[in-house]
């Protein structure tokens, strides 16, 4: 993973030009990133995977939300040469009923002259006064009634326009919200999976080798343990950071890393760690690795550099690493090896050269 990289680079520059003994004063130059830390129980596949969802879902409520007000504009600002359908058939049923009240009040005007007609009537135009105002409210019935079917008519298109329009302009407002909302949605996506891929240096996460001397005798192998101890307040899923570096005297071909898993004893290169990773390791838990190194029977006196750490596991969440532990040995000579005391295990604050700013340096690269 990237930090567990960067932390190499750093280290390996390091002690490449400068002598192991600083490497615990530059520990704190692992550049912290910024704090913060996702909460348990999303990995990054899965917030990668919610965040591709909400990308989709606010794409998908944009469109929403054009093709909404598309249809507010076909009701509402649409090209008065090229009206829609709702449109046209409200007015045509507006022109219809007014026609129909134009017919009733003909009709109605009609009765009224037959009427004074029939009273000014002699005995000869009687009869036929009679039958035109007869004809005339046959006709004004007729009226009447067309009248009536043509203004419910007219309501009725009318009703049915303003309804749709009622309704598109409640569908836009409705896609504007749903719109805001996927879209703070994905902020929150977007804000989660950059929170859950930044890593934070935890002290509590603690690296220790067991059993490790301060001298590493020629033509003879040192085996010892690595533990790694989860002080933090969280479960985690975690894997060992290693380095092993013969920097002053001596060829780094003479000095051989190995790791035991189940299948037995496993080389390791300079900048190489174990290949192991431990899931759900609980506050308080720890967890061991066999080690063991081997210092060629020809090998020069010299000074090499053993240093240990907790790292997060690719795609952790939530993201922590411990500081660096590192320990001196002294290479080559004969003899049985002194035992470290518990004073020389601890990370030596020392520093030598300009350690500090190289680590910096290429940590940021």
């Amino acid at each position: 993973m990237l930090v567990q990289k960067r932390r190499y680079l750093a280290v390996a520059a390091a002690l490449a030009v400068a002598s192991p003994l600083a490497l615990s004063a530059a520990s704190p130059a692992f550049a912290e990133p910024a704090p913060a830390v996702a909460a348990a129980g999303s990995t990054v596949q899965e917030l990668e995977k919610a965040l591709a969802e909400a990308r989709t879902a606010y794409a998908e409520a944009m469109r929403a939300r054009i093709e909404a007000y598309d249809k507010v504009e076909a009701l509402l600002e649409y090209d008065k040469d090229n009206p829609p359908a709702l449109v046209v058939a409200a007015e045509k049923a507006r022109k219809a009923a007014d026609e129909a009240k134009a017919a009733l009040d003909a009709a109605a005007k009609r009765v009224d002259d037959a009427k004074a007609a029939l009273a000014e009537a002699d005995e000869a135009g009687k009869a036929a006064a009679e039958q035109e105002l007869a004809d005339a409210e046959l006709a004004l019935a007729d009226a009447r009634q067309h009248h009536l079917e043509a203004a419910e008519a007219a309501e009725q298109a009318g009703t049915e326009l303003d309804d749709a329009r009622v309704a598109v302009l409640r569908d836009y407002e409705l896609a504007k919200k749903a719109e805001k909302a996927a879209e703070e949605a994905l902020a929150k996506a977007e804000a989660a999976l950059e929170k859950a891929r930044q890593c934070k240096k935890d002290k509590a996460l603690k690296a220790k080798a067991i059993g490790l001397p301060e001298q590493l005798v020629a033509g003879e192998r040192a085996t010892f343990t690595f533990r790694m101890t989860n002080g933090s307040e969280h479960t985690l899923d975690i894997r060992p950071l290693t380095f092993v570096l013969i920097d002053s005297g001596g060829d780094q071909d003479d000095l051989k890393a190995e790791w035991k898993d189940g299948d037995g004893w496993k080389a390791l290169e300079t900048a190489e760690s174990p290949d192991v990773t431990f899931t759900g390791v609980e506050p308080g838990e720890r967890v061991d690795i066999r080690m063991r190194l081997t210092l060629d029977k020809d090998a020069e006196k010299g000074h090499a550099v053993a240093a240990f750490a907790v790292d997060p596991a690719e795609d952790a969440v939530p993201c922590l690493y411990g500081p660096m532990k590192s320990y001196d040995l002294e290479v080559g000579g004969g003899g049985r090896p002194p035992p470290r005391s518990e004073e020389h295990t601890e990370n030596s604050t020392h520093t030598k050269g300009n350690l500090v700013w190289i680590v910096v340096c290429v940590y940021f690269v």
